[in-house]
């Protein structure tokens, strides 16, 4: 059985302008979702229920099922102002937008 430190699986990538974290949650009631940002750290958690046949004997089981959390170290440069999460297809997309302040100013010479 799967824990609940590996469930979801995650990516993350960044650019200049942001960091996005992709979680693959299939099966996962985005109302269910519980995100947050304190001390640029990003915490998810949530819960995926699996309906099980009553009475039935399992000989395998290796889909993740019950509680879930996640947390993430962000870069400093992160604006807890500027962060949106979306769910769709089994995928939970956490965009973090970086401080307007840190990003780099093309500096024209006259």
């Amino acid at each position: 059985r799967s824990s609940a430190g590996s469930f979801p699986p995650v990516n993350v990538g960044s650019t200049a302008e942001e960091v996005d974290v992709y979680f693959f949650a299939p099966g996962v009631d985005p109302s269910s979702l519980d995100i947050s940002i304190q001390n640029n750290v990003l915490n998810v958690a949530g819960e995926r229920r699996i309906i099980r046949e009553e009475g039935a004997s399992y000989y395998r089981k290796e889909r993740f099922d019950g509680e879930f959390r996640r947390t993430f170290s962000l870069p400093d440069d992160i604006d807890p102002e500027r962060v949106d999460a979306s769910y769709r297809d089994g995928v939970l997309h956490v965009r973090l937008q970086r401080k307007e302040s840190s990003k780099p100013k093309q500096i024209k010479v006259s």
